[in-house]
């Protein structure tokens, strides 16, 4: 996996590339149908694979992220268009684009993504920031779904809390005795052992994933059949969002445990945060 990333210069674009052990025609039904989407990244989406088609994907009412797609090749090339936040002085907005490029054969293909448009301006960078960590997460979670659990539906347990607290005073707190219990996580190399506690449910154990920044973790939930784990807390429109999330497929995590994780989820952020500020998610 490489990745490439232009802070602060004209025309900067952040770029990518993963091998995924499938062919370009699935890795393409993966980015261009709904359902398979569904499987690895929004829990709620529309897409009409064609020029002109819509692309809306929604984790809930949490953020939804609404493009048109601009090329649409199957197997091949795949981009989309949406708006930014930056004004384009003509009463509209500058907008951003996101290209999935497909080379391979046989059951192996490079995934190569290039999410471009933005400018120098400090209006972009908190967007820029975001995909930077954010894609090269999703896309190891794209890697897990084709590697151990293609084909088969996602059940998601996930809560998500917003706060004034700064970044650093939130992951602190919620990686705290009073919290998961597991402040070192960020730290943790791709394969090492991790063990989060969650009050009230078993811990999950398993191994690393990738941690983007300080304040991130992703890994793969081994004691919840292969289940993807993501602890999240960022600062997006000067508000901190928290996020803790456990993806399992199948049979995985049997739907009264997941109910159960969903539950216990949400009471840790309503005592850390606050009740007002929980939003309790599902998925498919």
């Amino acid at each position: 996996m490489t990745q490439q990333s232009h802070p602060r210069q004209p025309g900067r674009q952040f770029a990518m590339q993963i091998d995924l052990p499938a062919a370009p025609d699935v890795v393409w039904r993966a980015l261009a149908e709904a359902r398979e989407i569904e499987r690895w990244f929004a829990t709620d989406v529309v897409c009409e694979p064609r020029v002109g088609g819509a692309m809306v994907w929604r984790w809930g009412d949490q953020h939804t992220w609404t493009q048109v797609i601009e090329v649409c090749t199957p197997g091949q090339h795949l981009r989309t268009r949406y708006d930014s936040t930056v004004a384009d002085g003509r009463g509209g907005f500058r907008p951003l684009f996101i290209d999935f490029h497909l080379e391979g054969n046989g059951g192996t293909t490079t995934l190569r993504l290039v999410h471009s448009g933005f400018g120098p301006e400090a209006g972009f960078d908190a967007e820029y920031h975001g995909i930077s960590g954010g894609w090269p997460t999703e896309l190891r979670s794209l890697r897990l779904y084709l590697q151990r659990h293609r084909g088969r539906d996602r059940h998601v347990a996930w809560a998500a809390a917003k706060t004034p607290m700064p970044c650093e005073a939130a992951w602190e707190l919620l990686t705290g005795p009073d919290g998961i219990g597991a402040a070192a996580l960020p730290r943790l190399e791709e394969g090492q052992p991790f063990t989060m506690a969650v009050p009230g449910v078993p811990a999950i154990t398993g191994i690393a994933m990738h941690s983007p920044g300080p304040r991130e973790f992703t890994g793969m939930a081994t004691n919840c059949g292969d289940a993807w784990l993501r602890v999240t807390c960022e600062n997006w429109g000067g508000t901190t969002n928290v996020w803790l999330w456990l993806a399992g497929y199948g049979d995985g995590v049997p739907t009264a445990l997941l109910q159960a994780y969903r539950r216990a989820f949400a009471t840790v952020l309503q005592n850390l945060f606050g009740q007002a500020a929980i939003a309790v998610g599902g998925g498919a």
